[in-house]
């Protein structure tokens, strides 16, 4: 599928912004859950607030304290 610029800009932004959020916390992401962030992130930049956005990165911080926090 081809990305338009603006599609590439807001992904490059976004893996930066979950990177440094991750180095931040003194935890390495596998790839898999760094996509994965990348992903809700984006999709929170293009779509914006709403309920269903905030429950799903709800989720992913008790999957994160879970996973990497123990």
């Amino acid at each position: 599928m081809a990305s338009t610029q603006q599609e590439q800009i807001i992904r490059q932004s976004q893996i930066k912004l979950a990177l440094d959020y991750f180095n931040a916390c003194g935890t390495c992401p596998t790839l898999t859950d760094l996509i994965k962030i990348t992903t809700m992130l984006e999709q929170y930049i293009k779509d914006g607030y709403d309920k269903d956005i905030v429950s799903k990165f709800e989720r992913i911080d008790e999957y994160i304290q879970k996973e990497y926090k123990g």
